[in-house]
């Protein structure tokens, strides 16, 4: 049910931890949007439930009736065990739901019965922060998830985020094995006559992840001799779109979802992390910082100068790639 480079960073890694620590079991993933094409891949995985938009409306009153089905749904199935990752408000509901009913629940719920939540929504007594703020909701299994809240990545700025989210809060101690076997498409290969191949993922979800650009940086690139391509948008199905990754030489990518599925082929990252520090994302290259306030780690501008972290000239990224190629 996370965000989608959540699935490809968290969720699968995570699959292949819990069959280490359960050889014998048959492991079904429940998830959402684009993750359930991503995880369909997973040759571990048993079974994806799906959940589509319909059922999850952005109106809380519609939502709680709706993720009851859902609970409904996976409680049919009669789980030995439900790990619930997501931090997210309508999953973590989920899975109190399914607490409730006596389900064995493992990691994340919200801190509320369900009979206490819906008594209290039934009065008006929440502010609408409390279902959009992990902090004032989230109750977990896991010991360190208060962590995930903080700005850990000040404290422990050699790990990643799925080593940090993973092995810190969720105490896996398994390596973190982000990797994913596809076939490489040798036609699309062959689409380059031998030209080194770079992919473009320059559009993140917010402002801060938004590359101003794109089309120039691509020109410099082509006229450098590179085949460029950049269809990141779905509507490329996701197993062609990794197929393409494991034959890219290298991606150059704002701080988003794209760099987690390059990272499950082996394709390498030159990354544009603007207010993300780029330690979170363990990319292979990085932008040199270029603001005093960058890694501000804020959906919102604190300076309010527009994330001029973002405004790197192209020639910046020309010589970066260029760098990358004479020293592999």
């Amino acid at each position: 049910m996370m965000g989608f480079g959540d699935v490809a960073s968290i969720l699968i890694p995570a699959v292949g931890m819990i069959h280490q620590q359960h050889t014998d079991a048959t492991v079904d993933v429940l998830t959402y949007g684009a993750g359930v094409e991503l995880m369909s891949l997973v040759p571990t995985v048993n079974s994806v439930l799906a959940v589509n938009a319909e059922q999850w409306p952005g109106d809380i009153d519609k939502a709680i009736p709706s993720f009851m089905a859902i609970a409904q749904v996976v409680i049919s199935q009669n789980y030995d065990l439900i790990i619930n990752l997501d931090t997210w408000f309508m999953p973590c509901f989920l899975a109190r739901v399914l607490k409730d009913s006596g389900a064995n629940v493992q990691g994340n719920f919200i801190d509320y019965s369900v009979e206490a939540l819906l008594y209290k929504i039934e009065r008006n007594t929440f502010t609408q922060s409390y279902f959009q703020t992990p902090n004032l909701y989230l109750a977990s299994t896991y010991p360190n998830m208060a962590d995930w809240s903080t700005p850990w990545w000040n404290q422990y700025s050699n790990t990643t985020y799925p080593e940090f989210y993973l092995q810190h809060c969720c105490g896996f101690e398994q390596k973190v094995d982000i990797s994913l076997f596809v076939e490489p498409d040798l036609a699309f290969k062959s689409q380059a006559q031998t030209k080194p191949i770079i992919a473009l993922s320059l559009s993140g979800s917010k402002a801060s992840k938004q590359y101003a650009h794109g089309k120039v940086l691509q020109s410099l690139l082509e006229q450098a001799g590179f085949f460029v391509w950049s269809q990141f948008d779905g509507s490329v199905p996701m197993q062609t779109t990794l197929a393409r990754l494991k034959v890219t030489d290298l991606l150059i990518t704002v701080a988003t979802s794209t760099q987690w599925l390059a990272k499950l082929v082996g394709c390498p990252s030159l990354m544009i992390p603007g207010a993300l520090p780029p330690s979170v994302f363990g990319a292979q290259l990085v932008i040199e910082k270029v603001t005093s306030c960058q890694y501000c780690y804020q959906n919102q501008c604190v300076e309010n100068i527009n994330f001029a972290c973002m405004d790197i000239p192209p020639q910046n990224i020309l010589e970066k790639t260029l760098q990358f190629f004479r020293l592999s």
